[in-house]
């Protein structure tokens, strides 16, 4: 199986067309369909490397929205994070607006229950009317190793998927199975490293890459995160169900002539991750849990602590920074690429 990789050092927009072409990608998107792009919005503030750059998905949408029919958005909220306010703060609305997509907060339409094995849960209706392109950031995940290709689609699990972390590579393979993905473009031009999903360390790593097989995309972009993996359980628990870590070709497009290669610091749980274990004990689980009665003024506190953090922190100002002094930073001011003609 093939895994395409294609730097953006010379643009964003140019390394977009270059990645699918590459992937023939006429035949993978049906002609005047409409489609599905499922982002990440993790987090409601600006912290690059957390969620999909705005860039990306402007470049992918102008290319490719003269073929296709509608060009839905997707994402859902979480128990700490809205994903209509994380559209807006993130400037991916900015995009959206120019290039005519339809945001779809999974959090606030229909789902539609489902059955794998023995796991119950409820995944996005629009997922099951119309093709899926996925375009998750690539990053660290205290829980998962890596967030790539498979832990992405778990925003395509219903709202009660705080719930299921008890077998976590589980419910993301079951997911997966279940969501019609054509395609997965990994973001790497800014990825996380350290304490992800949310307050790690932005790495401005320069990259896509993209498969129509998400096992084996995670599999070779662990390789270039410099983590071994067969310690990611979703890659090791999908191959053969999702797709498969066997016989991956990695194609470079040109002027690319080798796979990147990093060594990305691995992540460990941050503070409200440790309170929440605190809280909910070490007992292991068999099945899912439940909100208890103080939710609410838990959720308030771990709200509170990440508005706190990201001031205290200096994470705002480092935020600031980037989008002043580095060649992604304008997309964060919601500001087009500029792009030759």
């Amino acid at each position: 199986m093939k895994v395409f990789y294609v730097s953006t050092s010379a643009g964003v927009h140019r390394a977009v067309a270059d990645l699918l072409d590459a992937a023939d990608w006429k035949k993978l998107l049906p002609r005047k369909e409409d489609i599905l792009l499922k982002i990440n919005l993790t987090w409601d503030y600006v912290r690059p490397g957390v969620d999909t750059s705005p860039w990306v998905v402007g470049a992918f949408a102008k290319l490719v929205k003269d073929h296709v029919g509608r060009i839905y958005l997707g994402e859902s909220s979480q128990i700490l994070v809205d994903a209509t306010r994380a559209y807006t703060v993130t400037r991916m609305k900015d995009v959206a607006e120019r290039e005519g997509l339809i945001w779809h907060n999974f959090s606030e339409n229909r789902w539609i229950p489902k059955d794998v094995g023995d796991l119950r849960f409820s995944i996005p209706e629009i997922c099951t009317r119309m093709p899926v392109v996925s375009i998750p950031v690539i990053k660290t995940h205290y829980r998962s190793v890596i967030s790539v290709a498979m832990k992405h689609l778990y925003g395509c699990l219903d709202d009660n998927r705080h719930n299921y972390h008890y077998r976590l590579a589980d419910y993301v393979v079951a997911v997966n199975s279940l969501i019609p993905v054509v395609f997965t473009i990994a973001d790497g031009t800014v990825s996380l490293e350290g304490n992800g999903p949310k307050p790690g360390i932005p790495k401005q790593t320069d990259f896509l890459a993209a498969s129509t097989d998400r096992i084996a995309l995670d599999y070779s972009v662990a390789e270039v995160m410099g983590i071994d993996p067969l310690s990611v359980k979703t890659t090791v628990k999908g191959s053969g169900v999702v797709g498969s870590y066997e016989q991956i070709e990695n194609v470079c497009v040109p002027p690319l002539s080798q796979r990147p290669s990093f060594s990305f610091r691995k992540a460990a749980p941050n503070f409200v991750a440790n309170v929440e274990r605190r809280i909910r004990g070490k007992k292991e689980r068999t099945g899912p849990g439940t909100d208890g009665p103080l939710l609410g003024i838990m959720k308030l506190g771990a709200k509170r602590w990440y508005n706190l953090a990201y001031y205290l922190f200096g994470q705002n100002r480092e935020a600031r920074y980037f989008m002043d002094n580095n060649i992604y930073g304008p997309q964060w001011k919601g500001l087009p690429e500029e792009v030759e003609r």
